[in-house]
C-alpha cells in the first residue's frame, strides 16, 4: 500500500527502486520549515526525496541571513559526495513543503547498488548534473564578479588620476611616505619648496627636516602630529608648519601624509609687528617721560625765577649770568620735550579716513603673503557707511592688520580646514553714530579659558594664533572711546568685534 501512495505521488519513480531503497533506507518526514540539517555539520547519508520539496541555503561570506541557491524535488538525491567521503554538509536544507525522504547510509546503499546497479547510475547521473550547474553558476558569478572588478577599477584610475591633480595643485607641499619615512609620492609643491631637481628613488623625509624623525612617532605610538619644524633647503634652513598623519594599513605597512607648510614670511610678519609694538610701546614710554620732564622744568624754571626776585640789585648782578644759563637751558629742554610730543601728536590726530579703502589694502597685503595663499579673504561694507570718518588712522590700521593676521596665522596653521576664510564686516549700528567692524575666521578657536587673558597681558598661543598685539589693540579701541569683544569656540573659529565712535567733528586728546 506505501509503495503505491509513493509510485502515485512520483510516477518517474521506479517502483523496483523503491521498493528496494525502502528495504535498506530509513524513510523521514518533515514539515514546512522544518530542518532537515545544517551546513558545516558532519554528514555520512544521503537523501531520496519521495514526495514535497526541499529548500538548499548557501551562507555567504557577509554572514547575514544564507541564500536560496536550489529547490530540489521528488527524485532527486541530495548529500552524494556526503556518503562518498563522508565529508561536512555543503549547504543547509530546509523543507519548503511537508515532504518524504529516505536516507542511505553507506553500507545500506551499498547493498542497493549490489542488487540493481541502476539506482548508481541515477546517482551518477544526479551527481553530474549537479557538477554541471554548479560549474554554470559558478561561471556566471565569475563573469559577474570580473565585470564588478573591472568597473571598481576603472572607477579607482579615474579616482586616482583626480587626487593626482588635486595634489599637484595645492600651494602646500604634500608627501607620501612609508612606515619608516621613505617617501614615493610628492607633488610639485614639494620640490619647489626644497628645490629638488630630480626626485630621487631614496629620497627619505629625514633629509628634508633638521629636527624631525619618524622614529620619535613610532616610538611614542602617535597616529599623528602637528606643529612647527625646520625645513631643510640647500644646506640652509627655514621654519615649517608640519601635519603628520598615518593612513590605515597593516602596522608593518603603514603610511605616512605630511603637509608641510613654508611658514619665512609669515615669521618675519609677525616678528616685524612685534618689533613695531616695541617700537610704538618704547615711544609711548618716551612720550610720558617728556611730558614728567617737562613738569619737573617748569617748576625749575619757576623757581629760578623765585629766587631772583628775592635777591637785591647788587645780588643779582652777581649770579645773574648763571641764573641766565640755567633758565635759557631749562627753556631749551623744555622746548625739546614738546618738540617730542608734537612728533608723536602728529600721528594721532583725527583726521578724515575712507576705512573702506584702508580695510582694502591691508587685505591685499596680506593676500599677496604666501603663507596666507590658501585663505579667503571675503570684506563687505555696509552701503551707508559714511565715507570719510574721523580717526586716528594709524592707529586703526595697527588694529585691523593685527586681527586681519592673527586670523590668518590662526588658519595657515590648520592643515585640516579644507576651505579656509576670514570675513570681515563694517557696518554703522541704528542712529549712525557707531562704527561696527567685525573680523572673523573658521580656524580652531581658542580656549575658554584663555580668552580672559587676551587684553590683558601679551598672551599667545601656537594653536589657537591669536594673541600677538592684543592688549595693544584694546588700548588703541578704548583711547577712541570704543568697546572690543571676541567670541570663539574652539572647532567652529573665533570673531573679533569692535566698535568706534563716529566724531563729527575734529577731536583732541
Amino acid at each position: 500500500m506505501r509503495i503505491n501512495n509513493l509510485s502515485s505521488t512520483n510516477p518517474a519513480l521506479d517502483l523496483v527502486l523503491i521498493r528496494l531503497a525502502e528495504e535498506y533506507s530509513l524513510s523521514k518526514r518533515y514539515q514546512p520549515g522544518e530542518t532537515i540539517f545544517t551546513e558545516g555539520e558532519p554528514g555520512s547519508t544521503m537523501l531520496l526525496i519521495i514526495h514535497g520539496t526541499v529548500r538548499v541555503l548557501k551562507q555567504g561570506s557577509d554572514k547575514v541571513a544564507p541564500r536560496l541557491i536550489a529547490m530540489r524535488g521528488p527524485g532527486d538525491f541530495i548529500g552524494e559526495m556526503a556518503l562518498v567521503e563522508e565529508s561536512p554538509r555543503f549547504a543547509t536544507l530546509v523543507a519548503g513543503t511537508e515532504c518524504e525522504v529516505l536516507e542511505f547510509s553507506r553500507e545500506n546503499f551499498e547493498k542497493v547498488i549490489s542488487e540493481q546497479p541502476a539506482l548508481a547510475t541515477r546517482v551518477l547521473r544526479s551527481l553530474s548534473s549537479k557538477l554541471r550547474e554548479s560549474d554554470s553558476s559558478r561561471l556566471a558569478e565569475l563573469e559577474e564578479n570580473n565585470r564588478l572588478l573591472t568597473t571598481t577599477n576603472e572607477e579607482l584610475v579615474r579616482l586616482n588620476s583626480f587626487l593626482d591633480c588635486v595634489i599637484d595643485q595645492s600651494p602646500s607641499s604634500i608627501l607620501l611616505a612609508t612606515r619608516m619615512g621613505d617617501i614615493f609620492r610628492m607633488n610639485k609643491a614639494t620640490t619647489r619648496m626644497f628645490e629638488i631637481p630630480t626626485p630621487e628613488d631614496d629620497l627619505n623625509i629625514s633629509t628634508l627636516f633638521a629636527d624631525f624623525r619618524l622614529d620619535d612617532l613610532l616610538e611614542d605610538e602617535l597616529d599623528s602630529w602637528h606643529g612647527e619644524a625646520t625645513g631643510l633647503r640647500n644646506g640652509e634652513r627655514f621654519p615649517v608648519y608640519l601635519s603628520v598623519t598615518s593612513l590605515s594599513g597593516h602596522a608593518d605597512s603603514l603610511l605616512r601624509l605630511v603637509i608641510c607648510q613654508d611658514i619665512s614670511e609669515l615669521k618675519l610678519l609677525n616678528e616685524t609687528i612685534v618689533d613695531v609694538e616695541k617700537y610704538e610701546s618704547a615711544q609711548e614710554t618716551a612720550a610720558e617721560l617728556a611730558h614728567d620732564l617737562k613738569n619737573y622744568m617748569g617748576v625749575l624754571i619757576g623757581n629760578v625765577e623765585l629766587a631772583l626776585s628775592r635777591l637785591t640789585p647788587e645780588q643779582k648782578s652777581q649770579v645773574k649770568g648763571s641764573f641766565q644759563s640755567i633758565s635759557d637751558a631749562s627753556k631749551q629742554i623744555v622746548q625739546f620735550v614738546e618738540n617730542m610730543m608734537i612728533y608723536r601728536d602728529d600721528k594721532s590726530d583725527f583726521r578724515p579716513v575712507n576705512l573702506p579703502a584702508v580695510i582694502n589694502a591691508l587685505i591685499r597685503f596680506c593676500r599677496s603673503q604666501a603663507a596666507f595663499q590658501t585663505i579667503k579673504f571675503d570684506f563687505q561694507a555696509a552701503p551707508d557707511f559714511p565715507v570719510p570718518a574721523l580717526l586716528k588712522e594709524d592707529q586703526i590700521r595697527r588694529v585691523i592688520i593685527n586681527l586681519l593676521v592673527n586670523a590668518a596665522e590662526a588658519l595657515s596653521h590648520s592643515a585640516d580646514i579644507q576651505d579656509k576664510q576670514v570675513t570681515v564686516r563694517l557696518d554703522v549700528a541704528s542712529g549712525g553714530d557707531t562704527v561696527i567692524m567685525t573680523v572673523s575666521d573658521n580656524g580652531p578657536g581658542i580656549d575658554e579659558e584663555h580668552i580672559p587673558k587676551l587684553f590683558k597681558e601679551r598672551f599667545t598661543t601656537k594653536s589657537a594664533g591669536h594673541g600677538i598685539g592684543l592688549m595693544s589693540v584694546a588700548k588703541i579701541i578704548q583711547a577712541h572711546g570704543g568697546t572690543i569683544q571676541v567670541d570663539s569656540e574652539v572647532g567652529r573659529g573665533t570673531t573679533f568685534a569692535f566698535t568706534l565712535p563716529i566724531r563729527k567733528e575734529r577731536a583732541h586728546d
